[in-house]
């Protein structure tokens, strides 16, 4: 079955990882790349949209020079010094006067920061844009406000010439020094300890974003198969396209051989505490044990040398865990090792501490009559360890014989906890029992080694105790037992009931129902290896080559844990029309509710369009249109990034709620793609076609107007340079008459 690696930053990733921490600090920021001409914008967040008044469509694509935010008091002087640290690609601050959509004006802080890669050319540039009267309003109480107004107000009213270029290189070679970038080659960046203002300050005018490794197309090789069958973690699976993730020293990958390796390490050294802890603490502690502890110390048996071993282990797998990454909720691998060290804080090492804690180390000296009892309590601590078994297993519930094997351990381990406690109840008995009816002295006058006041050593053997204590206790179990080891006081027979009531239980609940938990776990697993053959021999079938065949393969496995191997389609037909348009309207609601082209639509158009729309998920690196493809469906985008593309160039980066698609009521026919769009992260998409949005316009003529004047499509791809001239809004209305006045045509009946 497929499980998540998490993804490590694939190509532009790091333009998401800048758009959600700038995002988180509430700045008014947009993003330019200085590969295009103008240094065109190809990201604005909803801060600078609300800070202008301006709508994303508007200012996508515009240069970042944001001339379009200057006014008649706007001085020229700092609007040339804004185009000069751009051509010259300078980080500067400048104190501009911007006006808004409304005509209103204010004076704003502009940051412009260069950002650069590991050959030291600029690929694009971050523009932050704060209001400086509530900037300083914010920061009157602190020194900040004097810093603001020393280096921004003076700043911007000394000589205009002073910012001249080093070198003597003018505007259009420092323009050509960079424009020889073809590509934005792939980043990672850290912002985990990011401080915008802290970079400013330091010496270097500019944030070195550096490119680690090469990506390399990471083939399952012998070592990854075994890694991925011996891991014991929930969260270690195949990846779409990974690239090696760049760690800090020390750190260790969560999906690495020595991780899965020192996993089943510790598992083993887990089954050992929950076998012998509790057999030792019931049946070799003893008072002659501790005295003679109390003098030679943990030498004196190996089964105490062994113990002390497993503790040591048990400290040491605690520190691997504060270096080991982890995959968090966006998928991403973590591996800051602050970060790890709070994950780790909140979640097993309370746990994983009180178990590795060695308390008969700590108190076999302490010399108290209780020592020997206490010892015997704490060592079960130990068993705290089992809750990280049982969560670690997990993942291999879904395999019958392993559930099967499973199910018999643990009712095997069961009754040896249940046969200490019922030889730790005759032992404690024995001694203040007149007669001695217990069954520890039924069982000596059986084999004929009777107990004698005087000899502590007398009695059965630990041999024939344990044995007859796990024969109790099995045969309690799985029947009312057979009479020939009965409880006799009144502490054996109630512990009798409440082991014949457990007995029931698990009786009931495992061995009566084996038989369907192994069909149930079987199902999805022959289901999923039943379509994965399927891909398997359609890809030797038809002799598809070994990138292509890697898609697939990773494909199908990603859509198989994303849906579990449903067909929702399928499911959804099983239904009623009328019950198919509420299901429609309940998993398109988000959009529906909150996209403004929608607002005013009654209640039956909104279900005609939800019925419509289908809903598409793309992982990181997926292409969704290519260029050159025809523009038949409009896309809104739900959930993650995308990055669309001309010539290996990013021209906008689109994110929640936007748009991308063509005007489909500004043209006759469908055009093509002017460029390529690719996933960035794991992405929703809704989409619907075409002649399906006509059909459903044509038939709510009093919505569709108000519906082609509220879409904006944030991003058009039709390819302007094949197609005609956009007709005007009669026009419009004529391709939608005459869409219906074809599928009027096509549903009359034959003659």
């Amino acid at each position: 079955m497929p499980v998540r690696r998490g993804h490590v930053a694939p190509q532009n990733t790091y333009l998401d990882t800048i758009i959600r921490k700038f995002e988180g600090q509430s700045r008014k920021f947009l993003i330019a790349n200085a590969q295009m001409e103008n240094c065109a914008i190809i990201y604005c967040n909803d801060g600078f949209c609300e800070l202008f008044g301006y709508s994303r469509v508007e200012v996508m694509q515009r240069p970042c020079t944001c001339d379009f935010l200057t006014g008649p008091n706007t001085p020229s002087s700092a609007v040339s010094r804004l185009a000069q640290a751009l051509l010259g690609a300078e980080e500067c601050k400048v104190d501009i006067l911007y006006y808004r959509k409304d005509a209103s004006s204010f004076r704003c802080l502009v940051d412009v920061v260069p950002v650069k890669n590991e050959e030291g050319a600029v690929i694009m540039f971050i523009l932050n844009f704060e209001d400086l009267a509530q900037l300083l309003a914010k920061s009157s109480h602190r020194s900040l406000s004097q810093r603001l107004l020393s280096h921004s107000f003076l700043g911007s009213r000394e000589a205009d010439g002073s910012h001249g270029r080093s070198g003597g290189q003018g505007p259009g070679a420092s323009r050509g020094k960079y424009r020889t970038v073809s590509q934005i080659p792939q980043f990672t960046l850290n912002f985990v300890e990011f401080n915008l203002e802290k970079h400013r300050s330091a010496s270097t005018t500019e944030i070195e974003i550096i490119a680690p490794h090469k990506v390399v197309e990471r083939t399952q090789n012998v070592t990854e198969k075994v890694t991925q069958v011996l891991s014991l973690g929930a969260d270690v699976l195949p990846e779409y396209k990974l690239q090696a993730p760049r760690i800090h020293r020390g750190t260790i990958l969560h999906y690495s051989p020595f991780k899965a390796v020192w996993d089943w390490l510790i598992l083993l050294l887990v089954i050992y505490t929950a076998v012998f802890t509790p057999y030792s603490a019931a049946f070799l502690l003893s008072d002659q044990d501790e005295s003679q502890r109390g003098v030679c110390g943990y030498t004196c048996s190996p089964l105490t040398v062994v113990d002390l071993i497993v503790d040591i282990m048990f400290v040491v797998d605690i520190v691997i865990n504060f270096r080991t990454t982890y995959v968090n909720t966006n998928d991403e691998v973590v591996s800051h090792p602050r970060r790890i060290a709070v994950h780790y804080f909140k979640g097993w090492f309370l746990i994983d501490m009180v178990a590795a804690i060695p308390f008969d180390l700590l108190i076999f000296r302490t010399g108290s009559d209780e020592t020997t009892t206490l010892i015997g309590l704490l060592k079960t601590a130990r068993l705290l360890r089992l809750v990280r078994v049982a969560r670690k297993l997990d993942r291999y519930s879904e395999y019958g014989a392993a559930v099967l094997f499973l199910l018999m351990c643990t009712f095997a381990l069961i009754a040896h906890w249940l046969a200490c406690i019922w030889y730790a109840i005759g032992n404690v008995e024995r001694p203040y029992l007149e007669p001695k009816i217990g069954w520890l002295d039924s069982l000596g006058a059986q084999l004929g080694k009777h107990y004698n006041g005087s000899d502590p050593a007398s009695g059965p053997s630990v041999q024939d105790k344990y044995v007859t204590a796990l024969y109790f206790t099995f045969s309690s179990l799985t029947s009312v037992g057979f009479g020939n080891v009965s409880p006799n006081t009144n502490s054996e027979k109630v512990f009798s009931i409440c082991v014949m009531l457990i007995g029931s239980l698990m009786y009931a609940s495992i061995f009566g129902n084996v038989s369907a938990i192994i069909q149930r776990l079987y199902s999805g697993t022959a289901r999923y290896h039943t379509q994965m053959l399927r891909v398997k021999e359609f890809i030797r079938f038809h002799q598809i080559p070994n990138p292509l065949r890697q898609r697939l393969e990773e494909y199908f496995q990603h859509a198989w844990s994303y849906t579990n191997g449903i067909d929702m389609n399928a499911v959804l037909k099983g239904f009623p029309e009328c019950l198919q348009a509420d299901i429609c309207l309940h998993l398109h609601r988000g959009l529906l509710q909150h996209c403004p082209a929608f607002r005013g639509a009654s209640k039956g158009c909104l279900r005609a369009l939800a019925v419509k729309f289908k809903t598409a998920h793309a992982p990181p690196g997926d292409t969704l249109v290519h260029l050159g493809d025809v523009l038949s469906a409009l896309y809104f985008i739900s959930r993650g990034s995308i990055e669309i593309l001309r010539d290996d160039v990013v021209v906008a980066i689109l994110g929640k709620n936007d748009i991308f698609g063509e005007p489909v009521s500004l043209h006759a026919r469908p055009g093509k793609s002017s460029a390529d769009v690719r996933a960035l992260t794991y992405c929703d998409l809704h989409k619907i076609q075409r002649a399906d949005l006509l059909e459903v316009l044509d038939m709510y003529p009093a919505f569709a107007d108000s519906f082609w004047s509220k879409l904006e499509v944030t991003f058009n791809l039709r390819d302007t340079g094949v197609s005609s001239h956009p007709p005007n809004r009669t026009q419009a209305a004529e391709t939608t008459q005459a869409f219906s006045s074809v599928t009027t045509r096509q549903m009359q009946p034959l003659p």
